[in-house]
């Protein structure tokens, strides 16, 4: 059975995934929304309307006290209520990982964005250099957290991400690396000019456009 995250997995602010989002944005719908505490930022830097969607009926209720309206349920099941290019931008932080259809949700959630509109999304990296050094040895090992997070359905490379994004109608304009690793391995990538940069991320945070 698995364990429930704990309240700090709902209560940060993701200040990466603001910093994608574009800063004329006025409408941004956010998947799993937590506690709303990112979309509540959002609103004090200028955008007019945040809406989430939210599975935890607990964070459900805390992002009610933060955002314009929240939808308690499972993504892949529920009908949302929008007209078409209803939103500036829509955010999955941590979310497509967990989902048994990313691809389908991204196409289905397509009308909804503007011509002009964004996706931002993170995803974590299973090409991740202490991953692909577990496989070597035939291990296969999931955790608490992290890339091999216990929860996670589906698990992506860069290549597949784009790939993925590409197949739901939108092309990816910016990539964010989010490296983990020893000091030594991020000078040697810096002295490789970030040749090594898809090994070292644990994590991609990326923007996309549609098409």
């Amino acid at each position: 059975m698995l364990k429930p995250k704990p309240d700090s997995y709902y209560q940060g602010i993701r200040e990466d995934v603001i910093e994608l989002v574009p800063k004329d944005a006025e409408r941004v719908l956010d998947i799993g929304c937590a506690f709303g505490i990112t979309g509540e930022n959002l609103k004090k830097r200028g955008v007019k309307e945040v809406i989430g969607v939210e599975l935890d009926k607990d964070a459900y209720r805390e992002a009610q006290k933060r955002l314009d309206k929240v939808f308690l349920g499972d993504i892949q099941t529920l009908s949302l209520p929008f007209k078409e290019d209803h939103f500036d931008c829509i955010i999955y932080a941590d979310i497509l990982e967990h989902l048994v259809n990313p691809w389908s949700v991204l196409k289905d959630h397509r009308q909804f964005l503007r011509k002009s509109g964004s996706i931002v999304a993170s995803l974590p990296n299973v090409r991740h250099y202490r991953v692909v050094k577990k496989l070597l040895k035939g291990r296969w090992d999931y955790d608490e957290k992290g890339v091999m997070d216990s929860t996670h359905l589906r698990f992506f490379t860069l290549e597949s991400i784009k790939k993925m994004f590409a197949e739901a109608g939108y092309g990816i304009d910016k990539v964010v690396y989010k490296i983990s690793a020893s000091k030594t391995k991020k000078l040697l990538n810096k002295i490789l000019r970030g040749r090594l940069n898809e090994i070292l991320s644990e994590q991609f945070l990326v923007r996309a456009a549609k098409l």
